[in-house]
């Protein structure tokens, strides 16, 4: 299917251009002299695709073999630029080039925002927080370092797995377990977890398929909107797709948080150790256990 800049008529965005077997009256248009010859045509290519399909390597289609949905897939076999929430598609978003981005720092008519920095490495928040970078609850870094740093420092997971008597300790996003594109045994790199990154208006989301473990996991991030608090908001969902029942244990979340009380950034950067001298983890109750920062 084709796409049209829509205009400011159709309310902006790219819509999809219809087409039409039939004459512009809406009639059916009558058989050609040459309907026989692009019939031939037409046979001919198909023939030659079955050809190539049946020629092609068993590692070469690589999306079909991780397991991504059908409709994500385009006629080709690559993933399409957009899914069917208009988000776009990154795949093998950790083995691109880096880059960077923001959520939009909007909560609606009567929330406060949250800024949300991430990058295209590990499960993406590199830093968030509110008002400036100067009052984060993740420690903000510029680019060059949150490449580095974000699959370590920033959201992490960690599963432990049963199928049967199989168990396995996993974590899901590793680097060390990303794709290289660039590698002459691209067979081999098949056999490493699908990632892909899916970008949306106020959203991303990392997905991991793992067809060695049975499992999919997928990571999405969104800023709360219409709320008197700034928040982000993360979501986990683990899938099993492997053919038998699956029993996991999952450790999810930050190794820390920047507390409330001032502006953080300078200290952290040049003083971090003095500062964690000073913080302090309060409860609201003896009787609460959940911390209260």
């Amino acid at each position: 299917m084709s796409y049209q800049n829509g205009g400011s008529s159709s309310g902006g965005g790219y819509q999809p251009i219809e087409s039409s077997t039939g004459s512009e009256n809406g009639a059916s248009a009558s058989p050609g002299p040459n309907l026989k010859k692009w019939t031939i045509g037409a046979v001919a290519v198909v023939v030659l695709g079955l050809i190539g399909v049946s020629m092609a390597k068993p590692g070469s289609s690589h999306v079909a073999q991780s397991g991504a949905a059908s409709s994500e897939i385009s006629a080709n076999g690559k993933m399409k630029l957009f899914d069917d929430l208009h988000r776009y598609v990154l795949e093998d978003y950790d083995a691109k080039p880096t880059f960077a981005s923001f959520l939009p720092g909007v909560a609606g008519l009567y929330g406060k925002p949250v800024w949300s920095f991430y990058v295209n490495r590990g499960q993406g928040v590199a830093s968030f927080g509110t008002k400036t970078k100067d009052f984060p609850m993740l420690e903000f870094n510029p680019a060059n370092k949150a490449y580095q740093l974000t699959p370590f420092v920033g959201f992490r997971t960690f599963i432990k797995t049963v199928r049967g008597k199989r168990s396995l300790d996993y974590e899901p996003f590793a680097p060390s377990a990303a794709r290289n594109l660039e590698s002459a045994d691209q067979e081999a790199e098949a056999e490493k977890p699908k990632r892909i990154m899916y970008v949306g208006t106020n959203e991303f989301e990392v997905r991991e398929i793992n067809a060695d473990v049975g499992l999919t996991t997928s990571a999405k991030t969104i800023v709360l909107p219409e709320e008197n608090f700034a928040a982000l908001v993360r979501r986990v969902n683990f899938t099993n797709t492997g053919s038998d029942s699956l029993t996991l244990s999952a450790l999810d979340g930050l190794a820390q948080m920047e507390p409330v009380g001032g502006k953080l950034d300078w200290g952290l950067k040049q003083m971090s150790r003095t500062l964690e001298g000073w913080f302090g983890v309060y409860h609201a109750t003896d009787d609460l256990t959940m911390p209260f920062y």
